[in-house]
C-alpha cells in the first residue's frame, strides 16, 4: 500500500470512527505511519483529506446499491438496497452514512466536502429513479424522493435505536410504497 493510500485509509476508518473534527491530521500521519509532509504532499489541507475520503467511499457504496438493485423482479429490484440495511446496521463498528455524517459535522454549505457528500445522495436518488422508471412507475420522481428519504432517515435512525427493528421498519415501509406505486401503474 502506498504512503496515499495508507493515508486515506487511515483517515477514513478514524472519520468515520469517531468523526471529522475529532480527528487531526497529526493522528492520521501517526496511525498511516507517514510523516506530516508526506501527508501534507498528498492532500495540502484537511479539507483535500475529507474530500478525498467521502470520494474514495463513494463508488463502493454506489456500486453496493446498484449490486443489491440489479436482479430479480422490479419490485425485487426497487426494494434491493433496503434487503441490505439490517446486515449494515448491525455490522460492527456501524456509524451511520460517512456522507451523512460529513453533511452534519460540516455545517458550512459551501464546504468542498459537503458537496461531494450531495453528489452520492442524488445518485442514490438517482438509483430508485431509474429503478423506478424502468418499473413503468407512473410517477418515479415521486416514489424516488420517497424511497430516498426513507431510505437515509433508516440509516439515521439505526444510530439512534435497535439498528435491526429500523431495517425491518424501513424495508417494511418500502415494501408498502413499493407495492402502492406498482399497483397504479
Amino acid at each position: 500500500m502506498t504512503p496515499r493510500e495508507r493515508v486515506l485509509a487511515t483517515a477514513s476508518k478514524l472519520f468515520y470512527r469517531e468523526g471529522i473534527r475529532a480527528v487531526g491530521v497529526d493522528r492520521v500521519a501517526a496511525e498511516a505511519n507517514v510523516s506530516k509532509m508526506t501527508l501534507y504532499r498528498h492532500f495540502p489541507t484537511k479539507d483535500d483529506l475529507v474530500v478525498a475520503v467521502l470520494e474514495a467511499r463513494d463508488e463502493p457504496a454506489r456500486a453496493m446499491l446498484a449490486a443489491a438493485t440489479a436482479t430479480g423482479t422490479a419490485r425485487d429490484r426497487l426494494l434491493g438496497g433496503f434487503t441490505l440495511l439490517e446486515t449494515w446496521f448491525t455490522s460492527k463498528g456501524f456509524r451511520g452514512c460517512p456522507f451523512m455524517n460529513a453533511s452534519v459535522e460540516l455545517a458550512d454549505p459551501g464546504h468542498p466536502a459537503r458537496a461531494v457528500a450531495q453528489r452520492h445522495k442524488t445518485a442514490t436518488s438517482d438509483q430508485f429513479r431509474v429503478l423506478a422508471h424502468d418499473a413503468g412507475i407512473a410517477d418515479p420522481n415521486s416514489l424516488a424522493d420517497q424511497l430516498a428519504i426513507l431510505f437515509d432517515g433508516a440509516i439515521a435512525q439505526a444510530q439512534m435505536r435497535d439498528a435491526g427493528l429500523v431495517a425491518r421498519a424501513a424495508l417494511a415501509a418500502a415494501t408498502t410504497l413499493v407495492d402502492a406505486a406498482l399497483a397504479r401503474r
